[in-house]
């Protein structure tokens, strides 16, 4: 066992992940002055806790200035925290104290998050306010999956079924269109095609996707058939037919968003949907329309590092009138 495998095999898995690994292998080479691999790396997993990953970070914002903004620390901490999951998942290393700070509510005095957060958010030398970032493709990637499961499962006679396919319907329609959780309360089962597969969000028809439409439809037989009824005809509502309430633990996409990726935010969610909209060349006066989101939360999706993003603005750009003459 060695270090360079675990994290090769980790950054394979979370490939968006890989500078913020290097920066904590780079702390790593100069503060561990024995070997990583070998029992030598074991003895230092074994030994490795919270202070330590702290250490990490401090070393990265004030001794080599790498990060400069409260929202990249806090991703720092994120992903070295998942390193450490994926070590307590894939190896038979024992560090109970470390796991477990890292699996407790950030809201817990001992837990790991709040530790990190407790820096982040006192420390002078970082910028900002602490932002939700959008999701990573591959934590989109593995919420797709689980709302698929959901949904394509079709256990839904129970409450807790049934809360789990809504959301994961929820979840989809905001991955795909950024739209907010006060304008999903709003949709109502007219506002769906079956037929066509569309959905009017705010007046815009938008189509869906073959399998989500299949899943619309058979979620929709299933309401239908179960009489799972309110008196506005709202799509999102909990087994006996109420309607999703404004906080959006009701719904339970907080919940299963921290189960399944560590995080409870569900503009996290809203943001990817959002930055979708935005590569797909779509405006932010039309984006505000169809999604209900913010000034704030739209601008806070541009990517400024994204290459993927320069690549497309450039190769709109060059189809503008009189490109060539300029």
């Amino acid at each position: 066992m060695d270090y360079q495998n675990i994290s090769d095999e980790f950054i394979k898995e979370y490939p968006d992940y890989k500078s913020d690994v290097a920066n904590f292998t780079e702390y790593l080479e100069k503060y561990w002055k024995n070997s990583l691999t070998g029992e030598p790396f074991r003895i230092l997993l074994k030994g490795i806790d919270v202070e330590f990953i702290l250490k990490s970070l401090i070393y990265n914002v004030e001794e080599v200035k790498r990060y400069k903004s409260k929202t990249k620390a806090k991703r720092y901490a994120t992903v070295i925290g998942q390193l450490f999951s994926f070590v307590r998942k894939n190896t038979d290393i024992a560090n109970t104290e470390l796991y477990d700070a890292i699996s407790f509510n950030r809201l817990r005095e001992n837990s790991y998050m709040k530790r990190m957060m407790s820096y982040i958010e006192k420390s002078d030398m970082l910028a900002g306010v602490v932002e939700q970032e959008a999701l990573s493709s591959t934590q989109a990637e593995e919420l797709l999956r689980w709302a698929n499961e959901q949904l394509d499962g079709q256990e839904w006679e129970d409450s807790t079924g049934f809360r789990k396919a809504m959301a994961a319907l929820g979840i989809k329609m905001m991955m795909l269109y950024g739209i907010t959780y006060r304008e999903l309360r709003k949709l109502k089962w007219e506002n769906y095609d079956n037929c066509y597969g569309f959905i009017t969000v705010n007046g815009f028809e938008l189509r869906l996707p073959p399998k989500l439409t299949t899943q619309m439809q058979n979620m929709k037989k299933f309401v239908y058939e179960k009489e799972i009824r309110n008196e506005q005809g709202l799509l999102f509502v909990d087994r006996s037919g109420e309607p999703w309430a404004e906080i959006t633990s009701y719904s339970g996409i907080p919940d299963y968003l921290g189960a399944l990726l560590g995080i409870t935010s569900v503009t996290s969610v809203i943001k990817y949907g959002i930055r979708q909209l935005l590569k797909a060349g779509i405006s932010d006066s039309a984006i505000k329309k169809i999604t209900g989101a913010n000034e704030k939360i739209i601008q806070g999706c541009l990517m400024y590092d994204d290459e993927e993003l320069k690549q497309i603005i450039n190769n709109k750009i060059v189809k503008a009138e009189f490109y060539y003459d300029f």
